[in-house]
């Protein structure tokens, strides 16, 4: 008993001793030494006997494309050969590849650490033809087989175990290539690239009209993130007269790709602007700030990463260096978004060919006149309509030159303009109507009417002119004849010498009368002020810009007086156009600055330099930023009107106190 025991103890000795005794070996090995180029094929790196090897290191496998892998298994077996005992341990290590081209490609070594040292594979030759030998191969293995594989259980598994990786490869390359889009997607929507995915944009339609030319300008958002924003300065669009299109409130959003991204686009302002003068006009910038919701990523904690098993080989592998464990988070971030000034080159309209009759109009229009009465007495009052119909700087027309004849009575006209669509030019009318009362009766023409206009489809200027119309004024029964000799140019009447009675009673020279020299010092002293007026004209007319500033204050009483008439009216727009024109108009011709250079910014800071207090130059912001917004959203009754109306009062009343007192005027010399 003692014998078998001890006959065991060295049987196991001798294993273990043959077990410790196997070398690690380091192999490569292919499916198949030919393949097409279509087809899959495995390639296994086997570790044997490979206790403490770490850092795998695959080859590049320069030539060929990696569709499934790595995938790692582990085998172990025990032989005993002529009483012998052998156990090998194996690590197998398949990728499985297509090739890139035909022809004689190579897999490199593949590389391990062991015991200090780095141990290489074997390089394997691959032959690669065009097309696919998955259908040619088992006809020849068929052919070669007598007996063939069909009924083969074990070939049967291995064809079901290659279908299953192939399978497993094809889907695990699906996710990473889904997960990796995802990834980058989620990574373009980060706060490092806030800037790409939300802006404002402005869109102009010309950047070289014409003087009086329309121009559409949009502004538009363009996101890509949640957010909440809210416009925070409108452009204050100097030199131009604007007409605002109708957005819908809230904006809708509509869906543009700029370079392949999406966005969600909303219009936020969109106005047709009218240049007012020639030269280089800068359209300010929109202004926005609000909160942006932007994605961040979350770092999380590989669960494998002290696994030894995972550890050794494949966390030097890149596709497992990869972040597979990290999540996102969203996160709120403040944002203040300016959109970028755009520059208008305005050219003048040409002065050859420009009729005598031309006053600044800009379009395609059509003219008429009505007369509402042709035959009436002098007792009667009469209406003579002068329309302008067509499409564009209808605002900026003045009144046309009519020679009415003076025994007609003719009043000054009531203006009326009416838009009846802006899609997408500003098209309607504008209507002049004079009221008239003739006092003497008789027959009377009223003249032509020419009126012209520059049209800039076919860049030149064309001529209408309306039908003369005759007027037939009889006696009313009120009629004064004294009344309509007074009205009459031409009335001329016998001198009546009886008037004149020479007075013989004092012979006295005139000279030697008081009031004689009392009206000759008058009359010299109003000869000296003449002329000083005369003089300081002349200096006014010399220099434009002390002309200007000393007409400021009284041109913006005469705008804001226009508001007053408006305010009871409930013209919202017009009343918020004549007190935005009164600010503006007051600061560039009291500051001295072309009202297309005069912005809110370089209207603070002249206003500064000026020594104006800082309460003062605030006040005047919030006026303009009023102002502004109420023309982009109207809104508030008269009451709110009111009180804009007298806050431009006392605006402007204190800033002419404070640049006259702390002369900032210019003055002139002589």
């Amino acid at each position: 008993m003692i014998r078998k025991g001890f006959i065991w103890i060295f049987i196991l000795a001798c294993f273990h001793l043959n077990a410790l005794a196997q070398e690690m070996v380091f192999s490569a090995q292919a499916s198949s030494q030919q393949v097409g180029t279509k087809d899959q094929f495995q390639v296994t790196f086997i570790l044997t006997n490979a206790e403490g090897a770490s850092n795998f290191r695959p080859p590049s496998f320069s030539g060929f494309s990696i569709v499934g892998g790595p995938y790692q298994s582990n085998n172990s077996s025990i032989t005993i050969i002529n009483g012998q005992t052998k156990q090998t341990n194996s690590l197998n290590i398949t990728y499985v590849l297509v090739p890139n081209k035909a022809g004689l490609l190579t897999v490199g070594p593949a590389k391990v650490s062991y015991n200090g040292h780095d141990v290489a594979s074997n390089a394997i030759n691959i032959q690669a033809v065009n097309g696919s030998l998955a259908q040619q191969q088992p006809r020849r293995r068929q052919s070669m087989d007598p007996f063939g594989d069909e009924d083969d259980p074990f070939a049967q598994m291995q064809r079901m175990r290659q279908q299953m990786m192939q399978q497993m490869s094809q889907a695990q390359q699906s996710r990473r290539q889904q997960a990796q889009q995802q990834n980058d997607q989620l990574q373009s929507m980060s706060e490092e690239n806030i800037n790409k995915n939300i802006f404002i944009k402005v869109q102009v339609d010309k950047t070289n009209p014409y003087v009086g030319e329309q121009i559409t300008v949009s502004y538009k958002l363009y996101t890509r993130l949640a957010m909440n924003v809210s416009l925070s300065q409108l452009p204050s669009l100097n030199g131009f007269w604007s007409q605002d299109f109708q957005i819908p409130n809230p904006p809708k959003p509509v869906e543009e790709v700029i370079n392949g991204q999406r966005y969600q686009v909303f219009l936020l302002k969109k106005t047709a602007l009218f240049p007012q003068q020639d030269g280089t006009l800068v359209l300010d910038p929109a202004k926005a700030d609000g909160v942006v919701r932007v994605v961040q990523q979350v770092k999380g904690r590989n669960p494998f990463a002290d696994d030894p098993a995972f550890g050794s080989f494949f966390m030097d592998d890149p596709f497992f260096n990869q972040d597979m464990f990290s999540g996102y988070n969203y996160k709120d971030v403040p944002v203040k978004l300016s959109s970028t000034p755009v520059k208008i080159n305005v050219r003048p309209l040409p002065l050859e060919k420009q009729p005598a009759s031309f006053t600044g109009a800009v379009g395609n229009f059509t003219v008429s006149t009505e007369m509402d009465k042709h035959s009436l007495s002098t007792d009667d009052a009469a209406k003579f309509t002068f329309t302008i119909k067509g499409s564009g700087n209808l605002k900026l027309i003045v009144n046309p030159k009519i020679q009415f004849p003076a025994e007609l009575g003719v009043y000054e006209p009531q203006v009326t303009d009416t838009i009846t669509s802006r899609n997408p030019a500003i098209t309607g009318s504008k209507i002049f109507s004079y009221n008239m009362n003739p006092q003497t009766p008789g027959d009377y023409v009223i003249p032509a009417v020419k009126f012209s206009y520059y049209d800039v489809a076919t860049g030149s200027y064309k001529e209408s002119v309306t039908e003369p119309i005759k007027i037939h004024v009889t006696k009313g029964k009120h009629y004064n004849p004294n009344a309509a000799k007074s009205l009459a140019l031409s009335d001329i009447h016998d001198i009546n010498k009886a008037a004149f009675v020479t007075n013989s009673g004092n012979t006295n020279p005139i000279v030697t009368r008081p009031w004689y020299w009392m009206l000759y010092g008058i009359s010299l002293i109003g000869l000296i002020v003449l002329l000083m007026r005369k003089k300081q004209q002349e200096v006014y007319e010399g220099n434009q810009a002390l002309f200007k500033n000393k007409k400021a204050n009284k041109i913006a009483w005469k705008r804001l007086a226009t508001a007053r008439k408006l305010l009871p009216q409930q013209q919202h727009k017009a009343f918020y156009e004549e007190v935005s024109k009164a600010i503006w108009l007051y600061l560039s011709d009291k500051l001295s600055i072309p009202l297309s250079h005069l912005s809110k910014e370089t209207m603070e800071d002249e206003l500064t330099l000026k020594n104006v207090p800082a309460a003062q130059v605030n006040r005047v912001k919030s006026l303009v930023l009023e102002c502004e917004m109420a023309l982009y959203s109207p809104s508030g009754g008269q009451q709110q009107r009111q009180h804009t109306l007298e806050e431009a009062v006392g605006t402007i009343g204190e800033l002419e106190i404070v640049l006259k007192n702390k002369k900032n005027a210019t003055q002139y010399a002589g």
